[in-house]
């Protein structure tokens, strides 16, 4: 599937929280029981089911869906008639997809999370590339105000975004909302107040 996050929902349905969904998520229209066999063995890692489909019973999808998608796979029922707002909170309560309240990383953590290379990092810091490797191996950081914004901005995404790989597809995507660019671009170019806006929005539900 190329997604670690797989969103099912009826086709000719617009879930209200479809905006915020899609963010990180990919958002797959079934027809019939049918259409599951068509997941083939792919990637996704969390497949969540709109619980409210009008005329696909939920409980049938998620039996149909173990025998179409990895045994590893979680899938999980959602609510999708709530707002986005709700959305995301019932996504942050669900313990499968990441620990409640994350402890504060330090700098190699949040490189991890970000997926992002040294020399990526580097650059999202304004710092030399030896720097980065230094403190990425243990040395502490100097204060600087772009590890304050880092730090504020990896906040805003583990309680915006249900896990690491949603985090990441959200950063690595081209985004509608940030003129088709990628978060992780703007984050190189230290532009943070555009990828911290778009993140308040989706908390928000302003996409919908």
């Amino acid at each position: 599937m190329g997604h670690s996050i797989l969103m099912l929902k009826e086709a000719g349905t617009r879930l209200p929280a479809e905006g915020v969904l899609a963010q990180f998520a990919k958002i797959h229209a079934i027809r019939s029981l049918a259409d599951l066999k068509n997941l083939g063995k792919g990637s996704a890692e969390i497949v969540l089911v709109d619980a409210a489909m009008p005329n696909l019973r939920s409980s049938d999808i998620v039996r149909r869906l173990t025998e179409a998608v990895p045994h590893n796979s979680v899938i999980l029922l959602l609510d999708a008639t709530q707002s986005p707002a709700q959305v995301l909170r019932q996504l942050a309560s669900l313990r499968g997809l990441r620990p409640p309240s994350p402890p504060k990383r330090g700098v190699a953590s949040m490189a991890r999370l970000l997926g992002v290379s040294q020399e990526s990092f580097a650059r999202i810091l304004n710092v030399s590339s030896r720097t980065a490797h230094r403190w990425l191996k243990g040395a502490r950081p100097r204060p600087r105000a772009e590890l304050n914004r880092l730090e504020s901005i990896v906040s805003r995404l583990e309680e915006t975004l249900p896990g690491t790989e949603a985090i990441r597809s959200y950063l690595n995507h081209p985004n509608p909302n940030l003129a088709g660019e990628r978060p992780v671009d703007l984050l190189a170019r230290r532009d943070f107040d555009r990828v911290e806006s778009d993140l308040r929005a989706i908390q928000e539900g302003v996409y919908l």
